[in-house]
């Protein structure tokens, strides 16, 4: 999913927690969904004037050049000859969602909001039209794609595709978390090796999509996309820290990838319980001490000064904070893996 740049420029570090960036990219997602067709590309009321809109919408419109005119009917050749690759390979999110739109018959209402980025995903292959009426939303599968996609799910073909696919996502997530972002091309080529296991064509395109709905993502002036973790609130000033370097190779020891994986380093564990532990009961309604500590852990991982990380902290209480609130906040910045020193590390 995009990572819009006027989330970036929040200067209130308070205002730049993952729970807080969360809440403005499913928001944004939103927002970019209100404003598409509120019919698909297979519906009888798509016509040529509603081509290049739907072009715009889609993920084709970064996949092809910029003056690019299409027809109606040539997105739906495009989208039925991608189709029957592409289905294997969605990201996690989509998967789970058309398996609950083709259970359901092709059309789906919910208030699940963290469904959304798949929506939007699943809409910009032009599979799905959108729409919202408050809290309620609602997605349409094209009919003429549903028994093609139902043949799909049900092969053998797509359970070992899927398998394949679940590693690699559990892989590349557990580096985003050692590393706060890493620029798509070596994770593509991995894409492409052990996933998909192809060099046709298609592969490229479908490496790439599977790039913008798995991860939040920038892209770069040359328009290559660079992954992100969710909760790295500026990676500009990441990258900027860094030379601007995004030319990197993956090359870490198994047992930081496996804390990456399962989201806390070894290091991590003992900072993160100290601190869930000062938390608990002294916050504010809204909050809980296991969500309050992985926002503090992560703004000191963005390396985030001492005394932003005391007010972010004082923000989430309902009491003023504690000695030993201080003492497990300033173990947590003294001991923490940053973000900037790993990605040093990955790009030499």
């Amino acid at each position: 999913m995009l990572r819009e740049t006027n989330l970036m420029h929040e200067q209130d570090w308070a205002e730049k927690t993952l729970s807080i960036l969360r809440e403005k990219q499913f928001e944004a997602c939103e927002r970019r969904l209100s404003n598409t067709l509120q019919f698909g590309l297979f519906s009888p009321l798509a016509t040529n004037a509603h081509a290049q809109q739907l072009f715009e919408q889609s993920f084709f419109a970064a996949e092809a050049a910029d003056d690019t005119l299409v027809t109606v009917e040539s997105l739906r050749a495009d989208v039925r000859r991608l189709l029957p690759h592409e289905v294997h390979y969605l990201s996690s999110a989509e998967n789970a969602l058309m398996e609950q739109l083709l259970l359901a018959g092709g059309r789906l209402t919910s208030k699940n909001w963290e469904e959304i980025p798949a929506a939007e995903a699943l809409q910009r292959r032009l599979w799905c039209s959108f729409q919202s009426v408050g809290e309620t939303w609602t997605l349409d599968l094209a009919q003429e794609l549903r028994d093609p996609l139902i043949k799909a799910f049900t092969k053998e073909k797509h359970s070992s595709a899927r398998t394949r696919t679940f590693r690699y996502d559990v892989t590349i997530h557990g580096l985003l978390y050692i590393t706060g972002f890493l620029p798509a091309k070596q994770p593509r080529e991995m894409f492409r090796r052990d996933v998909l296991k192809s060099k046709a064509d298609w592969a490229d395109v479908i490496a790439d999509r599977y790039m913008r709905a798995s991860f939040e993502y920038i892209t770069d002036d040359n328009r290559q996309i660079v992954l992100l973790h969710p909760a790295l609130a500026d990676p500009y000033r990441l990258l900027w820290t860094l030379g601007g370097r995004v030319n990197a190779a993956i090359t870490l020891t198994e047992e930081s990838l496996l804390g990456g994986m399962n989201g806390v380093l070894a290091e991590e564990v003992a900072l993160n319980e100290a601190m869930q532990n000062e938390l608990y009961g002294n916050l504010r309604p809204e909050w809980r001490a296991s969500e309050a500590a992985d926002d503090l852990r992560f703004l000191v991982k963005q390396n985030v000064s001492y005394r932003d990380l005391e007010e972010v902290m004082a923000s989430m209480l309902c009491i003023r904070p504690t000695d030993g609130m201080r003492q497990a906040l300033k173990n947590l910045y003294n001991n923490t893996p940053r973000w900037i020193a790993m990605s040093a590390n990955l790009l030499h």
